[in-house]
């Protein structure tokens, strides 16, 4: 039995007589092995991973050492925060912050740090997981994940929702400067899907002119992305985030209220602007790296006289599968696969017997 394979970028090619089998081992990577990743980079000023034998390691910053404080409020209660909640994968655990139903303000509970250092270039990483594709009920309808606020200086860094307000809450953005409004926002995605878990980052700089430069990347884990979208750069129209000592919310304001309904696994600062590489490393390590295109398996069923032929593929992207006894002229069984998470089957009905058949898959352009 023999096998022929084009190492073309666009589709790969492998001949089957009867029934080979061709199958490609992938690492995969892990929160923990993220976190390790994480710890070696000198310019990492505060960790948290919500992992711990207690609640108070599961909230204490793993750089300083500082705990972050249970904020309520309304009628929320400090037990309202959920501990044992599971991370992304099984090597990391996460912490739900809630908000219940009414208004921006009537109750819920996220996390606070009074003071922690921000540097006039920084950058973060949030891992992170919504309950719900929209927040309403309020005036407002954000529910802040990550942010900081001294005075005017506002450094809404991620939050569910967007301007003009009210929001829909469908959204993800980053606002800094003097005004929630759309001249000081990049929006970063559309439209949340609740249950999924993101991977989202960002990285900043205040120029000379008091207006803020930053860009934002993006994967959505749970439909299998591996490659960060970027969004930006993005200058704002005044102002910075604050510097120096300031207050953090973490799934809440920097105060108290307007809360996130989620899951959060892991938020990293650095005091640094980070490249778009770096994160896309630190990706990786969650994520193993993007499994190359090719086809894993063939094989033939003797009995339904059918072939299935297994790839690596995306979630999302579109595949065309073709077929030739020659490698000269391709006869196309179908150009509408939708590739599923990892990996995506299709099946040949048309039976091969005795016969050497080719199969090439082909990914789509957009």
């Amino acid at each position: 039995m023999k096998s022929s394979i084009n190492n073309s970028k666009s589709y790969k090619i492998l001949a089957v007589i009867g029934c080979i089998f061709f199958i490609s081992n992938f690492v995969r990577g892990s929160v923990s092995d993220f976190q390790t990743i994480v710890q070696t980079d000198p310019d990492l000023t505060h960790q948290f991973t919500f992992d711990g034998e207690t609640n108070e390691e599961k909230l204490e910053d793993k750089v300083s050492g500082v705990v972050l404080s249970p904020k309520p409020y309304g009628s929320g209660t400090a037990q309202d925060l959920e501990y044992e909640n599971p991370g992304y994968d099984n090597t990391s655990n996460s912490i739900a912050t809630q908000r219940g139903q009414g208004n921006d303000f009537a109750n819920g509970a996220g996390l606070h740090n009074a003071s922690i250092t921000l540097n006039e270039r920084m950058s973060y990483e949030v891992l992170f997981q919504a309950n719900s594709d929209e927040i309403s009920g309020g005036n407002f309808n954000l529910g802040y994940i990550l942010t900081t606020r001294i005075g005017n200086d506002r450094g809404y860094f991620l939050v569910q929702g967007n301007a003009p307000l009210p929001s829909t809450g469908q959204q993800l953005s980053s606002t800094i400067g003097d005004g929630f409004a759309v001249r000081n926002q990049n929006l970063i995605l559309e439209t949340i899907e609740a249950d999924h878990w993101y991977f989202v980052s960002g990285s900043y700089v205040i120029n000379d002119d008091n207006t803020t430069t930053f860009t934002n990347y993006i994967a959505d884990l749970s439909a299998g992305e591996t490659i960060l979208k970027r969004i930006g750069p993005f200058t704002n129209s005044g102002g910075p985030y604050p510097t120096g000592g300031s207050p953090v919310g973490i799934g809440g304001r920097w105060d108290a209220g307007e809360s996130f309904p989620g899951q959060i696994d892991e938020i990293n600062i650095y005091n640094r602007d980070k490249e778009q590489s770096f994160f896309q490393q630190h990706l990786d390590s969650i994520t193993g790296g993007i499994a190359s295109f090719q086809i894993n398996t063939i094989s033939y069923d003797s009995d339904s006289k059918t072939t299935t032929i297994n790839w690596n593929s995306i979630s999302g992207k579109a595949y065309a599968v073709d077929s030739s006894i020659d490698m000269i002229e391709w006869n196309e069984l179908d150009d509408g696969v939708i590739g599923k998470k990892d990996t995506t089957s299709f099946v040949d009905n048309d039976p091969i017997e005795n016969r050497k058949v080719f199969y090439r898959i082909r990914v789509l352009e957009e």
